[in-house]
């Protein structure tokens, strides 16, 4: 519940950046945030907007280990060098976008590590806004396992013939029906 943190209680949490295995072994950068206490904590995977990993998904998954959760979200841009947030953003739309396949896998991956925890309760949801939005679609229908799915104001779900391309291949919106 919003605000209804306690003024007495302990608050603690580990924030760090951190790289791990992702889709085609790549190994992706991410931001990683996780209660102190012994937990078990449920997991959010968050996927984040255009222009990337930027400080207001470090801020919001800060916000979501506030209230009780182990967060981590990958740097799906990863792939397309490291630069300032706007730098990267310019290298990802000249080249497409990141593959749908990619986040797929980025994302199952993150999950794995997630499962794995000792101090996660094995409940992993996934959320993303704006294009994180979109791409939490073809996450979601593709990739087993996840307890939650939350589309934040995901763009390009349905899209049309001409809109897709060998990096998105398929809408987003057909996806549900697999």
């Amino acid at each position: 519940m919003w605000n209804q943190l306690r003024t007495d209680e302990y608050e603690g949490m580990l924030a760090e950046t951190m790289r791990f295995v992702g889709y085609n072994n790549d190994m992706v950068n991410s931001y990683f945030t996780r209660p102190l206490g012994p937990g078990p904590y449920p997991s959010i995977i968050l996927i984040h907007h255009m222009p990337g990993l930027d400080e207001l998904y470090r801020e919001i998954a800060r916000r979501f280990t506030q209230h009780g959760y182990i967060v981590i979200c990958p740097n799906l841009y990863s792939r397309f060098g490291h630069g300032t947030p706007e730098e990267v953003a310019v290298k990802v739309r000249e080249q497409g976008g990141v593959a749908d396949d990619v986040v797929v896998g980025d994302c199952e991956s993150a999950m794995k590590l997630l499962k794995s925890l000792p101090n996660c309760n094995g409940k992993v949801g996934v959320i993303g806004g704006c294009s994180g939005g979109r791409h939490v679609v073809p996450v979601a229908c593709r990739a087993k396992g996840f307890d939650a799915v939350v589309d934040c104001w995901g763009g390009r779900v349905i899209m049309s013939k001409e809109e897709l391309t060998p990096r998105t291949p398929v809408a987003p919106i057909y996806r549900l029906h697999q």
